[in-house]
């Protein structure tokens, strides 16, 4: 992945809950690239992880850790100040999980899941931000999940107000600050506490434990996602972790550009349906009126829309995350706009001819708004084009995804083009 092994000399790094999993993984991957690895953890297998590391020849500290008592996280941050001086980077990766449904779930438990997943965070970002910021340099990371999930909605609340947590964090750290701040979303990964989860779940679902993880949205896996692959992406993350400032960044795409996935040629990555093929005697996107675009791009939407609901439940999610991070809006609220968009283009040109100033006026004035929210849907394809050169392997099948999305992103932004014509001063 074109790490080198100090391209964290001199760091140190604190792990919460990384006594196993990815937070062990990571700690051994951040400790194998030169940093000093804190390992934070309430019960005693982080003395595990900590001999492990040593015996790698790396760096690494134990500190049994609650991470939801505030007394607690001041012993740590004493603990770490007192042996290594500072902290550069904070992993809030300790989690608990209470499955069961909303009305059967104790309120105890959620207020459980709460100290642990949400407030645990806090509590150490309040304890290490303030030294980061003296310095001028420094990492933060919450993880997130996916959200909507039956049967987990204390966990994936918590998950969901730890992505808003770690976005808000990243827009107040402006780049004068020195320190970034990301969230990141690992996928499904083979650990022992996702799969007591999983196999908790699965009878819930109808399913079996092997046909639940077999529903895994990991891009490049059949199945669960081992642990050491997503703390190498996650890892590669932090290194780079100016790039991935304000983001939700997931450990696949730096896999995939190293070539450490394989994707059979039938690997989609939100990019599915085919571009319209035209004769030379059809019009060009730039040829064709505001009404025209529109109605394309509301059939583009709803090509989207269908195919997102035919993927099983765990992808379904995960795309309906990305498209909503990277477009600004969820795919029914975007289908939503333009069909308000292209009715009122249809009724437009009859308001002019009978001169309802009101009516013109009413749209013109939603056009910046329009247009900053369109550009950002163009954004999404195009983005989505960079990712498929990473994840299709297969020459046909990525040159078949590129103009899928290249038609996209082109109908989009032509879309901008007419209505900047049509409602010109």
């Amino acid at each position: 992945m074109g790490l080198s092994r100090t391209a964290l000399a001199g760091k140190v790094a604190i792990i919460t809950g990384a006594g196993q999993g990815i937070g062990k993984e990571l700690a051994r991957a951040l400790a194998w690239l030169g940093a000093k690895v804190i390992i934070a953890e309430i019960r005693d297998t982080g003395l595990e992880v900590e001999a492990l590391i040593r015996s790698e020849r790396g760096t690494a500290l134990f500190v049994q850790t609650d991470v939801g008592d505030e007394k607690s996280i001041q012993a740590l941050a004493e603990k770490a100040f007192n042996t290594f001086g500072k902290v550069d980077i904070l992993v809030n990766n300790a989690i608990i999980y209470r499955p069961g449904t909303i009305l059967e779930l104790p309120i105890e438990a959620w207020d459980q899941v709460y100290a642990v997943n949400l407030r645990g965070a806090v509590l150490g970002i309040k304890a290490f931000l303030p030294g980061m910021l003296e310095r001028k340099e420094g990492v933060i990371v919450t993880l997130t999940s996916s959200e909507g999930m039956p049967y987990m909605a204390s966990y994936f609340a918590s998950k969901v107000a730890l992505q808003s947590l770690g976005l808000s964090l990243a827009s107040e750290l402006s780049e004068e600050t020195g320190v970034s701040a990301f969230v990141f979303a690992p996928g499904m990964v083979d650990t022992p506490g996702g799969n007591r989860a999983f196999q908790a779940l699965a009878p819930k679902y109808g399913m079996s434990y092997q046909e639940f993880i077999n529903m895994s949205p990991n891009p490049g896996y059949n199945g669960l996602m081992p642990a050491e692959d997503c703390a190498a992406g996650f890892a590669y993350a932090i290194v780079h972790a100016r790039d991935y400032h304000g983001q939700v960044v997931d450990p696949f795409q730096p896999l995939a550009k190293a070539g450490l996935l394989n994707f059979s040629p039938q690997s989609k990555f939100e990019v599915d349906g085919t571009a319209p093929t035209m004769s030379s005697s059809e019009k060009t996107t730039g040829e064709k009126s505001a009404i025209e675009l529109a109605r394309e791009v509301k059939k583009i939407l709803e090509v989207v829309n269908k195919e997102t609901n035919e993927l099983d439940l765990f992808r379904k999610m995960w795309v309906t995350r990305v498209f909503r991070q990277r477009s600004g809006m969820g795919i029914k609220d975007w289908l939503e706009v333009v069909t308000e968009l292209v009715s009122e283009l249809e009724t437009l040109d009859k308001a002019v001819e009978i001169g309802n100033t009101a009516k013109v006026e009413n749209v013109c004035g939603k056009f910046p708004w329009l247009k900053s929210n369109l550009e950002r849907l163009a954004d999404y394809f195009k983005k989505n084009m960079k990712d498929a050169e990473g994840y299709f392997k297969d020459p046909e099948a990525l040159s078949e995804a590129l103009n899928v999305l290249a038609y996209r992103e082109n109908t989009v932004r032509s879309l901008i083009s007419a209505l900047e014509r049509k409602f010109k001063p």
